[in-house]
């Protein structure tokens, strides 16, 4: 077989063993009539090969029960090979699409490999087959049970090497009720006996002994969001690896099409965590192509005063769009109330979470009260200050979203009518595959009706939902709702959550919340890390390597958080384009209210960006170990330090560090609650 493929990236079959790959990662599996089995994991750059050859044979590739194992042997397999362009968000690579019968069930098993990039995607997708028997039906699931293997698992990995350690990260969603985002857990790899069963997105192997390092991604939704949901998302037993649960029950087959299982990925790396970081930014530039000049911006949302729908008329939002000019704010979100029908979140009473085309059909109409010009008033005005419209808009759930049409058609008449191209999509719940499958084909054909130019603000706060890996390109996530009058807002909290998730998620990636902090500063008392002691530049500052979201009515800010907010949005706007390209990840301690913290933004190897926090400390310097090629001497360039609540200074100063003996930089900021923003470089001599 020939592949039509990149010179960069190859697919070969020669005698039934398939090889995939690139300059940078290689791998390959024995396709037989008793099922697929992987043979090969290499790091082509060091020449490292992951599995044991011996233990190749001991398990298939992949499984689920509705394969009939040991029942019937896989038949007609094909394998087609296409070279796909980079368009639109979808970067350049080679698809690999192997097809087969297995009794009952026919496979389409998806493989992506990206030019210079060391990782492997793989995606399987079963449907009864056009070839299946009654019989095959009836037996479908009574092939002969093996209690070693997981049940159902889209990916089998017998390590070769022993002196490893591994470890798991789960990420947590459901933000409404959590605000804990990431959690870990690790060991080493010992004998078959012992037995592990991680929750995970990603989970990491690196071998002690050579400095060689594995990164394995499910691609799922979180575990709140999962369907069909396995013990785990992987399985440990001695030095055997499985990526467990495909989120495919018995039952999702029943309609007869295509069911897409839940994905996962396999890359290689040599060297440490900040090796490991990269790997793992480079898997979600394979995902989708970023657009720096377009993806990086501050929205505003009047939800966060907890007006809810209330004040959400043409009037009220003109006003807001006066507002967002002044301050420099480029895009305006009008959120739930733009519409006739009434939702379950309406300060009036009797509203719907769903099921919204059975109350009313015209329930997704411009509201002919608050909006009597319908919204064309709006965004001409929007138009001539240079502000980009976008609308909050819940699809609807109800029966496995059998009205994804009619969604669909609305959102195309809004775009198409008034140009609007952004939309946060809320109060999703899929509850099957077939739900899951029916709303991502609303995402993919409003996405090629746009041509591309479309952007889809996905909330993660509640109900069951993408998460942070499962096809969420094209857009950046919604990530927490978190309001002053509940007293669940907190500038700490939120760089917390960005300097947990910045390792694993891209915080460009993360749109993140500022509030007013002069609302409801009776029911803070007098605690010194409250947002009114911390201020708004503080808070604005922490989401700055984000896209940040002015949570809050803007016409409500004080004259003087205005002011001091104007020229800090000012500075974003200058600098977003670098801030999006840059990979951004955790310095200092962990945010905790009382130590010295921070983010840093590496545009290349040796120069990028700092953030330094002095949080409620004493303490006048903080100590910072940056990532990546330290120099002899690092220069760092003040582009803005705050010196109080709304005191900032923009002298451009620039002084020449010496890291001490372990690599760490001094930085000094004169009061607590105080940050500095920096752009540095390393010098060599």
């Amino acid at each position: 077989m020939k592949p039509q493929a990149s010179s960069q990236c190859f697919a070969n079959v020669r005698d039934g063993i398939l090889t995939v790959g690139n300059s940078r990662i290689e791998r390959t599996w024995a396709l037989r009539s008793d099922g697929v089995f992987s043979l090969s994991v290499t790091d082509r750059l060091t020449q490292t090969e992951w599995l044991d050859p011996k233990a190749a044979a001991a398990a298939p590739a992949f499984r689920h029960p509705a394969l009939s194992e040991g029942r019937h042997p896989l038949s007609t397999i094909d394998v087609a090979p296409q070279y796909v362009e980079a368009e639109g968000r979808q970067p350049e690579h080679l698809l690999v699409t192997v097809t087969a019968d297995c009794g009952r069930v026919a496979v389409k098993w998806l493989i992506r490999v990206y030019p210079e990039a060391p990782i492997i995607r793989q995606t399987l997708f079963y449907k009864v087959s056009d070839a299946a028997r009654p019989a095959d039906s009836a037996a479908a699931i009574e092939g002969p049970p093996n209690p070693k293997l997981p049940e159902d698992y889209t990916d089998y990995i017998p390590l070769a090497a022993l002196h490893c350690r591994w470890k798991s990260v789960s990420l947590v969603d459901v933000t409404d009720n959590h605000n804990n985002l990431v959690r870990t857990e690790e060991g080493l790899l010992y004998t078959d006996g012992e037995k592990h069963s991680p929750d995970g997105s990603f989970l990491s192997i690196r071998n002690h002994l050579t400095r060689n390092g594995l990164v394995i991604v499910k691609e799922s939704p979180t575990p709140f969001g999962q369907l069909n949901r396995t013990a785990g998302d992987f399985r440990i037993a001695g030095k055997t690896l499985w990526v467990t649960g495909s989120g495919i029950s018995d039952r999702d087959l029943a309609h007869g099409e295509w069911v897409e299982g839940y994905g996962s990925a396999i890359g290689v790396y040599r060297g440490g965590e900040w090796e490991q970081c990269r790997l793992i930014r480079s898997y979600y530039d394979c995902l989708e192509a970023r657009r720096p000049e377009s993806d990086a911006f501050v929205m505003s949302n009047t939800w966060g005063d907890r007006s809810r729908d209330s004040r959400v008329t043409e009037s009220f939002m003109l006003k807001e769009l006066e507002q967002a000019a002044r301050l420099g704010i480029t895009h305006v979100q009008i959120d739930d109330g733009w519409q006739k029908g009434v939702t379950a979140n309406s300060f009036i009473t009797g509203g719907t979470w769903a099921d919204y085309y059975s109350k009313a059909p015209d329930f997704w109409d411009v509201h002919p009260e608050r909006f009597p010009n319908g919204l064309t008033p709006v965004v001409q005005r929007a138009k001539e200050l240079g502000i980009e419209l976008g609308l909050w808009f819940s699809p609807d759930s109800t029966n496995d979203f059998a009205h994804w049409r009619e969604d669909l058609a609305w959102l195309r008449r809004m775009r198409d009518e008034y140009g609007i191209r952004s939309f946060k999509l809320d109060g999703i719940s899929i509850r099957s595959k077939l739900g899951e499958a029916r709303f991502l084909r609303m995402l993919d054909e409003m996405t090629r009706h746009a041509s591309g130019d479309v952007y889809f603000n996905l909330d993660t706060t509640n109900g069951v939902r993408l998460g942070y890996l499962y096809h969420t390109a094209g857009g950046c996530l919604f990530l927490e709702n978190r309001y002053t009058d509940f007293r669940s807002y907190y500038p700490h909290w939120t760089l917390r959550n960005i300097w947990m998730l910045a390792p694993y998620v891209p915080a460009g990636k993360l749109q993140m919340e500022f509030l007013n902090p002069g609302r409801n500063e009776a029911l803070y008392g007098d605690d010194p890390l409250s947002p009114a002691a911390c201020g708004i530049a503080y808070g604005f500052a922490v989401t700055m390597f984000t896209n940040p979201l002015a949570w809050m009515e803007l016409s409500g800010l004080s004259e003087r958080d205005a002011e001091t907010l104007a020229p800090l949005i000012a500075l974003f706007n200058r600098l977003k384009a670098t801030t999006s390209r840059g990979h951004v990840l955790p310095i200092g301690d962990e945010p905790s209210g009382t130590g010295w913290t921070g983010l840093q933004c590496a545009v290349n190897e040796r120069e990028g960006l700092i953030l330094a926090f002095r949080e409620y400390t004493d303490e006048a310097v903080g100590s910072f170990r940056l990532w990546g090629d330290r120099g002899a001497s690092l220069r760092l360039e003040c582009l803005v330090r705050s010196g109080g609540r709304d005191r900032l200074d923009f002298a451009g100063d620039a002084v020449v560090l010496q890291p001490d003996g372990d690599g760490r930089i001094a930085v000094s900021l004169n009061r607590p609650l105080s940050f500095g923003l920096y752009r540095y470089a390393w010098e060599t001599e």
